[in-house]
């Protein structure tokens, strides 16, 4: 299994980093995991075509994280060739399926016919949840802390290679119980002090997930503007654990004989 990192940062426009996109790849599966604004470019600039994704998981339902679903529903429905047929699955938390709708409502045919449409299979919000995905990918998820059907997400591949992905969450036990072992934790870190609303985590917040939950290599993403990255990788290395900044088009994958 391969995990690639599309967008390693905010919806604050950065000629470097797009907002969060990731792609699993396994046994010639693709699975979109989130996507927010130019995740389609930057798939083509990887020379994959996002009209023949195998099917998507949304960690919520932000705008950062979900912004270019219509576009890509909107390419595989028209597309400069055959339209896509049938079903483009989602796995996500409990209440997609109505804002899917919702999005249906304000574009219609242009994202839907009777020959296509997305699906969605919502995953709970009150406990653990499982899937199997394309490429014999298991999912397993909990929820996180913050808004919009959060989840937090685990990929484990074939291979027994497993990441795990916060999404946008505040402190929780949840991310260090689903992280335990895992490979590699793909977590925000988003502000240089605790949020006073507690949905995002500070380097601190990191720090102890993952002296909880000890990964092999952990990778942060979702940085904004006012929070030095150096510090924050100084700060989370106190775990004794490999860090490192994410950046689009990070490859993270188990390496032979590793």
């Amino acid at each position: 299994m391969r995990f690639t990192v599309l967008g390693s940062g905010t919806l604050v426009p950065d000629p470097q980093r797009g907002p969060a996109g990731f792609l699993v790849s396994s046994q010639g599966a693709q699975v979109l995991v989130d996507g927010g604004s130019g995740t389609m470019q930057r798939l083509a600039r990887l020379g994959i075509d996002g009209r023949k994704l195998d099917a998507g998981v949304y960690s919520h339902r932000h705008v950062d994280h979900c912004g270019d679903l219509v576009p890509l529903l909107f390419a595989m429905r028209v597309g400069p060739d055959e339209p896509r047929r049938g079903s483009y699955p989602i796995w996500a938390g409990s209440g997609f399926t109505g804002f899917l709708e919702d999005l249906e409502a304000v574009y219609g045919a242009w994202i839907r016919t009777d020959k296509f449409r997305a699906s969605v299979v919502e995953l709970p919000l009150t406990g653990p949840g499982q899937a199997a995905l394309p490429g014999g990918v298991r999912l397993d998820t909990l929820p996180a802390r913050h808004a919009a059907g959060a989840l937090h997400l685990r990929f484990t591949g074939p291979d027994g290679y497993s990441v795990t992905f916060s999404g946008d969450t505040g402190p929780n036990e949840n991310l260090a119980l689903l992280a335990a072992g895992c490979d590699v934790l793909v977590t925000e870190c988003a502000t240089a002090e605790p949020d006073p609303w507690y949905s995002h985590l500070c380097p601190n917040d990191v720090l102890e997930v993952v002296k909880a939950a000890r990964p092999r290599r952990v990778v942060l993403t979702h940085l904004y503007p006012g929070l030095d990255s150096e510090d924050a990788l100084r700060h989370v290395a106190e775990a004794g654990v490999p860090v490192e900044r994410g950046y689009d088009g990070l490859v993270l994958e188990r390496l032979f004989g590793a």
